[in-house]
């Protein structure tokens, strides 16, 4: 039998251990450690585990909306997390149906985001059979990365325009490297400036980030360029490093130095870093907008140009 545990504060520790060492699909982006860096009362909460004699096989961190159980909105993947142990045709379909029939019995709907199938250590197959047979909708969005090929440079993945527009930026020897404390305030007033050319705000504060950056200093990145000291372009990256991946999550340029290939630049180096670090992926994120129904077609050509690959974000929803 198994039983659902509704979170507490308590679970911490026991929470993130199974989800970082334990699972077969969590990343630290569902730890409670991550989701606590919201302020309090900001969600409400509704997150659970399920246990079989007491130990943990399935963890679904999760808030209350309206009446409905959704993904945890502090975090772009929900769950469910699955235990490496308990990931087998029989016990996934008997997991699903218990943490399912909790749901039913305390909300009105639910939509679930489960890990990406590039940031999981297996396929993540049987997840998806075990919730379309359990009468879920499944709505995809178009993602994107490029295979990082120890000891082979990722330029040579990249379009012949990308190549030249780097050789160019190579030219003018522009510098990479961690952005400092010191420059964090001028990285999100660029961050600011480029969200608002597309009607969006960054999903986090200045403070948030800062915040991030100290909790999570192996696995929250945020990198730069810049030319004599005088900054071009940045980026914050996360590392999944049980996925052996790098995802792109921010990207804050200063368009006026737009001649400089800056942003180009940014995007060969880190994906060279992904390499230096044993990386085998370099995730682009979403190309698409209104939950997948409209295609970015120029972004996603855009990512194209440095190897990008295809892949799927899914939600379920019932």
């Amino acid at each position: 039998m198994y039983e659902i545990l509704p979170y507490s504060p308590d679970m911490d520790l026991r929470w993130d251990r199974f989800v970082m060492e334990n699972s077969m699909n969590g990343t630290f982006l569902q730890t409670r450690k991550f989701l606590s860096y919201h302020p309090e009362g900001r969600w409400t909460d509704a997150s659970f585990i399920v246990e079989k004699s007491g130990i943990i096989v399935a963890a679904f961190p999760g808030c209350s909306i309206n009446g409905n159980f959704v993904s945890h909105q502090g975090s772009t993947f929900g769950g469910p997390v699955i235990s490496r142990d308990f990931y087998s045709g029989n016990k996934i379909l008997e997991i699903i149906k218990a943490a399912d029939n909790h749901i039913a019995q305390n909300f009105k709907g639910i939509v679930l985001k489960p890990t990406s199938p590039i940031f999981s250590t297996v396929p993540t197959d049987l997840i998806d059979y075990a919730l379309e047979h359990q009468g879920y909708i499944r709505r995809t969005e178009l993602s994107c990365w490029t295979p990082i090929e120890q000891g082979s440079d990722p330029l040579e993945n990249c379009s012949r325009e990308c190549r030249h527009n780097f050789r160019l930026a190579e030219k003018q020897n522009l510098t990479y490297g961690e952005i400092p404390d010191k420059e964090m305030e001028k990285f999100y007033e660029f961050l600011v400036l480029s969200k608002a050319r597309h009607n969006t705000k960054p999903v986090h504060t200045l403070a948030e980030l800062r915040d991030l950056k100290q909790r999570f200093p192996e696995d929250i990145l945020f990198r730069g360029v810049w030319k004599d000291n005088a900054y071009l372009s940045g980026m914050m990256i996360f590392r999944f490093s049980q996925a052996k991946a790098f995802h792109f999550q921010y990207l804050a340029p200063d368009d006026t130095m737009r001649e400089t290939n800056a942003t180009t630049a940014l995007f060969v180096l880190a994906m060279r870093e992904a390499e230096k670090a044993g990386c085998q992926k370099f995730s682009w994120g979403i190309s698409t907008e209104e939950g997948g129904n409209y295609l970015n077609e120029n972004l996603y050509r855009f990512k194209e140009s440095f190897g990008a690959l295809p892949c799927l974000n899914a939600r379920y929803e019932k």
